[in-house]
């Protein structure tokens, strides 16, 4: 399946991908699939771009599918679409 990663305000990651926007073609099906192609695609820096020290999704990373849909920590089980759209971002507060 090939769906269309998105990455904002992520650095390492967008480093480690080498591009900001990438089409991605994987063999999984949902977003966590998605997630773990991308750690052993592109390795360490990946994996520590998305991943906190348990070996989990970091909280700070948000997942857009579309444009419309925030994809949650308990929701990675999502399935993915042909073309669909995924946005990564950091989580930013402040005033």
């Amino acid at each position: 399946m090939k769906v269309t990663l998105k990455i904002l305000a992520l650095p390492m990651l967008s480093q480690a991908v080498g591009a900001k926007e990438v089409a991605i073609d994987f063999e999984g099906e949902t977003v966590n699939d998605l997630i773990e192609d991308l750690v052993e695609r592109f390795g360490p820096k990946a994996k520590q771009a998305l991943y906190d020290e348990k070996g989990e999704l970091d909280l700070m990373i948000q997942i857009l599918l579309n444009e419309k849909e925030w994809v949650t920590r308990d929701r990675l089980d999502n399935p993915l679409e042909e073309g669909d759209t995924l946005a990564f971002m950091y989580l930013a507060a402040g005033g």
